[in-house]
């Protein structure tokens, strides 16, 4: 099991998904396994609203979102923050894991498929910040 005691810093974790349950058992998974602090978005502008005045660390985003997408999101959050600012995972429902390459492109620092075991999701949110 993760440990919150392993950990030296104290993180933001900002969880954008349009489905409610996913999006806040995630953020309060991550809370409760870390000791991180996490907010959650449902959409591009909630997540434009946290992004300024919650300032994550890291970004959890969903690729499949109506209006725009984590992919989107992901492009515009590297237009206003610096890539080491805010690290990205970007999560895909796809088999597979959908296109690699154009999520790099788009900024996403790591791709990760759906459904993802929370204890290896914190791993890689970890090793991502430094932990």
């Amino acid at each position: 099991m993760v440990e919150a005691a392993t950990r030296t810093g104290t993180h933001r974790i900002l969880v954008v998904d349009d489905e409610g349950d996913v999006r806040h058992g995630l953020a309060r998974a991550i809370t409760r396994l870390t000791g991180y602090e996490s907010a959650t978005a449902a959409n591009a502008f909630e997540a434009g609203y946290q992004l300024a005045h919650f300032r994550p660390d890291l970004a959890i985003l969903d690729i499949m979102m109506p209006g725009m997408n984590g992919l989107e999101i992901c492009g515009e959050l590297r237009r206003i923050a610096s890539s080491d600012e805010v690290k990205v995972i970007v999560l895909t429902g796809y088999p597979g894991g959908g296109n690699k390459e154009i999520t790099v492109l788009q900024g996403a620092d790591l791709l990760l498929e759906k459904p993802q075991d929370v204890e290896t999701l914190i791993r890689h949110i970890d090793d991502l910040l430094g932990e």
